[in-house]
């Protein structure tokens, strides 16, 4: 599967996109922009999940340095 995400101002814009591809037989899908926050939000805490274990003090000291 590929997909194409597109951002526009105008909601016309957006609804013209959206019936060319369904006659086209592609799937759609409107996402708010909070819908795609959440998504990116995600993908980082996933990508954070992969990465090297940290103690708290370690944190800590980050934390109380800002």
């Amino acid at each position: 599967m590929n997909a194409v995400l597109l951002a526009s101002e105008s909601s016309q814009d957006i609804e013209l996109l959206l019936t060319l591809a369904k006659k086209m037989g592609m799937t759609t899908r409107k996402l708010s922009t909070q819908q795609w926050e959440d998504h990116m939000l995600a993908v980082e805490i996933d990508s954070g999940m992969k990465s090297a274990t940290v103690s708290k003090e370690e944190v800590m000291k980050v934390l109380n340095a800002v």
